[in-house]
């Protein structure tokens, strides 16, 4: 329910309250504490903002994790709940229900309303048995009672009454959901403001992540490995029925982003069985605003940049860290997928870089280009698109791999960018480090491939076969290369770059008869890749089949991982803590 928009001069006579809160928080209360800036200030007085809006940043909902949602029946169950049912062990269940109390929220499923621990215990949200531990988390929204004072939960470790391990654990889990609880006003404040307010100092906040000062507290219910809150809460599910955050349990993995789609499901309604992305659920009016960018950030994390090109001419580039993709702006609005409207309201901060990417990618039609060759990897463990390169770099793959995979590139059309799923010459992949200097050097030859020898005394421009033929490229690479381009859909005609498929070469003569007995003979293709993935040795007609079409490119991606992981050690962390 949104209010009218409030003008500043009526905002500041005003007392209104934020009606979901306990608490009687007011604007003048943020005013007060300094947690409202001259930029929400001026949205609030153009009216781009309602007081509904800015208050529930500080006083609404937290984004805890209330319950799990079954992947297979699509259904919704208590943390107390799964761990009956053998989904996790109760200590992790445990672990969940005093984040909840840290946090002011510990939930109802059944009408997603939060209660106190002992309203709780009242509905028989929660067992008796947990009172004791609940209480004692709920002290880090209500304060810790010290000389008089209601202390923060930092204030109660400088003052030693609360333990330094379980402090920090509670400061992570309140950081993670929308801020640090100042227990005097009863709000959650930014992180860098609870600096100014005394309610954390730079070196904690600093090593909130670090796990040597503050190890990892909680345990992943699906793999038993530890994590820090945050981490789980990124994969978690938004259900409409309740307004809750839901782990997702089960087989079908709905909250891991894949190369072959463009959102992962990100909001459910656990009532109807209906799962959608954050966009779709935006659109759809079933999610607002702020729980949009919410659940966005979470999945996606994109930053603004501004490039000159080879004209000299301005492009500003939108690129997701975490995915890999990246979006120019420039070519968005002269492909009509970006209105010029759209990117004014952009502009002014009326709509978010988040809204501005997905409203490109739902205009977006990207086709499967069949004659790709992998133009890049994808990092299984971080969900990333990585160039080659990067992938040697990271140690995904071998530089002998990455060299064979930049040769393909190099004589089907170009060094690729899986980024933006551009095709760019040797010389300009260096300048974007596609490609270091001795990789440039040893690309080329497989470049001029695709380009066309020039025959010294004719000057006829030959295909890469006929110049081996000529004794005018290297037999080996020229081998290579003719690999390369018919597996990828035919040989190369420098002159138009049309395709030549196999059987018009052996018509047509461009190929000799011993390379053509070569080619039809798989015996003969050589494993001369290693399988990011696997770390197996597989030809490249292998690492084809194995590829995925990336939906944001239409390109060839291969899966890679840096290690085999570590199944066996998770499972027996998962039942060593499921005994406890």
């Amino acid at each position: 329910c949104s209010a009218p928009k409030q003008k500043l001069s009526v905002i500041y006579s005003t007392s209104q309250k934020f009606p979901e809160l306990k608490s009687n928080t007011s604007i003048q209360d943020l005013i007060k504490f300094k947690l409202l800036d001259e930029e929400v200030l001026r949205k609030l007085e153009m009216g781009l903002i309602t007081m509904e809006e800015v208050l529930a940043q500080y006083v609404g909902k937290p984004t805890t994790v209330a319950g799990v949602y079954v992947e297979s029946s699509k259904k919704k169950i208590s943390f107390l709940e799964a761990a009956e049912k053998g989904f996790l062990a109760k200590t992790y269940a445990v672990e969940f229900l005093e984040a909840q109390a840290a946090t002011g929220s510990l939930t109802d499923l059944a009408t997603g309303q939060t209660h106190s621990v002992v309203e709780a215990l009242e509905r028989g949200i929660i067992e008796t048995s947990l009172q004791d531990k609940l209480i004692e988390a709920e002290k880090a929204v209500s304060g810790y009672i010290h000389a008089g004072k209601k202390l923060s939960v930092f204030q109660a470790i400088e003052e030693r009454i609360l333990d330094r391990y379980k402090g920090k654990k509670i400061l992570e889990v309140q950081v993670s959901t929308g801020g640090l609880i100042n227990p005097e006003i009863g709000v959650r404040v930014p992180a860098s403001t609870a600096v100014d307010q005394g309610l954390l100092n730079k070196e904690t906040l600093q090593g909130l992540y670090d796990p040597v000062s503050n190890p990892k507290g909680f345990h992943n219910p699906d793999t038993g490995q530890k994590a820090y809150y945050s981490e789980i809460l990124k994969t978690c599910l938004y259900d409409i029925d309740g307004c809750v955050f839901l782990f997702p349990f089960g087989d079908r993995h709905l909250a891991n982003t894949s190369p072959t789609s463009s959102h992962r499901v990100s909001v459910v309604s656990s009532s109807c069985g209906i799962e959608m992305s954050a966009y779709e659920a935006f659109k759809g009016k079933h999610i607002d605003k702020r729980t949009y960018l919410f659940l966005s950030q979470q999945e996606s994390e994109w930053q603004e940049k501004s490039i000159v090109d080879t004209n000299g001419s301005s492009l500003h580039i939108i690129t997701d860290v975490k995915s890999g993709r990246q979006l120019c702006l420039e070519s968005a609005l002269s492909q009509r997928f970006l209105e010029t409207s759209e990117l004014d309201s952009f502009r002014l901060g009326l709509l978010s870089v988040y809204e501005i990417a997905d409203l490109i990618f739902s205009r977006m039609v990207v086709v499967e280009d069949v004659n790709s060759p992998i133009a890049g990897l994808w990092d299984v463990t971080r969900r990333k698109r990585l160039s080659v390169l990067q992938g040697f770099q990271q140690g995904l793959t071998d530089r002998t791999t990455a060299l064979r995979l930049l040769e393909a590139q190099a004589c089907t059309g170009g060094i690729c960018d899986p980024s933006s799923g551009e095709k760019v010459l040797v010389s300009e992949a260096l300048k974007r480090g596609l490609v270091d200097e001795a990789l440039s050097q040893q690309l080329q030859p497989f470049e001029q491939a695709f380009r066309g020898v020039v025959h010294p005394k004719t000057a006829k421009t030959l295909s890469v076969s006929q110049a081996v033929q000529e004794n005018l490229f290297p037999k080996d690479a020229g081998f290579r290369c003719i690999e390369f381009q018919l597996l990828t859909g035919g040989l190369i005609n420098p002159e138009n770059h049309d395709r030549v498929s196999l059987e018009e070469v052996i018509q047509s003569g461009l190929v000799d008869k011993v390379t053509v007995s070569v080619l039809k003979d798989e015996k003969f293709h050589t494993k001369s890749l290693t399988c990011p993935k696997t770390k197996r040795r597989i030809t490249f007609r292998e690492a084809l089949e194995r590829s995925v079409y990336d939906c944001h490119t239409g390109l060839r991606l291969l899966e890679a991982t840096k290690v085999l992981g570590f199944g066996a050690k998770s499972t027996f962390h998962y039942v060593w803590a499921y005994r406890q």
